[in-house]
């Protein structure tokens, strides 16, 4: 999976430095594979053409800019169809989220499931975070409501951090779940090094979904749901379908 390692704002600062248009020059339009070579790394299928005339739809992570094809004039902020009362870009931000905590980067993650969940939600936790850890408290509740949580590791601290270390040692554990469950409660968890784990990928995707804070619960609709909701509360935001 490509990654964008620029932050977005930086991105648009980018995007408006690099076309450049002379006071009295008549400005080329800018294709998928101009920015495509403008910015490396940056998939061409990440830019399409938005509803509106002369406008590009611009995907960065899971979020949407629109910029003129003329490279002159950025636009951030959402795109309203008057006549279906819809909001085309968080539609298309719900899906570029959902796409990403569905992608490889974020296979390996630490479930808690009753047997049919009627719901899933995707966490990104931070072992550390007070409020993370008072969802934990919940977990059985979650799967007795019939709510599946598969936990993304998030220390925010990021790498080196002693919560990226508590995060490599859970993964590292023979019994992952009672490890999550153990470091949660303030508890010691050792274990020896087991190569690569999924913690920077998790880190990674979350940047790309656009996470501030943990925990940060993902519907399975892609819809952030924001961070610790008490457990029936969680449900009825997801048969809400928000």
């Amino acid at each position: 999976m490509t990654r964008w390692p620029i932050a977005a704002g930086a991105l648009l600062a980018l995007v408006l430095c690099s076309v450049h248009v002379t006071a009295g020059e008549a400005p080329e339009a800018l294709s998928p594979e101009d920015f495509a070579e403008l910015f490396p790394g940056m998939d061409p299928a990440d830019v399409r053409d938005s509803p509106l005339p002369g406008i590009y739809e611009v995907a960065i992570g899971a979020s949407v800019v629109y910029v003129s094809k003329d490279g002159r004039h950025l636009l951030r902020g959402q795109l309203i169809d008057l006549d279906t009362d819809t909001n085309l870009t968080e539609d298309r931000e719900r899906a570029m989220r959902l796409a990403l905590i569905e992608s490889d980067a974020a296979a390996d993650a630490v479930v808690f499931a009753p047997d049919s969940p009627s719901h899933w939600v995707t966490v990104f936790t931070d072992i550390d975070c007070g409020y993370c850890q008072r969802m934990h408290r919940e977990i059985d509740r979650l799967n007795e409501l019939g709510i599946g949580v598969r936990y993304l590791f998030y220390p925010r601290g990021g790498p080196g951090s002693s919560s990226w270390d508590k995060a490599d040692n859970v993964w590292c554990a023979g019994d992952r779940q009672d490890a999550m469950t153990r470091a949660k409660a303030g508890e010691s968890v050792d274990a020896e090094a087991c190569g690569s784990t999924p913690v920077a990928d998790h880190y990674a995707l979350g940047q790309d979904v656009g996470i501030r804070g943990t925990p940060a619960v993902v519907s399975d609709r892609g819809v952030i749901l924001g961070g610790y909701l008490p457990p029936e509360a969680l449900l009825a935001r997801l048969r809400g379908g928000r």
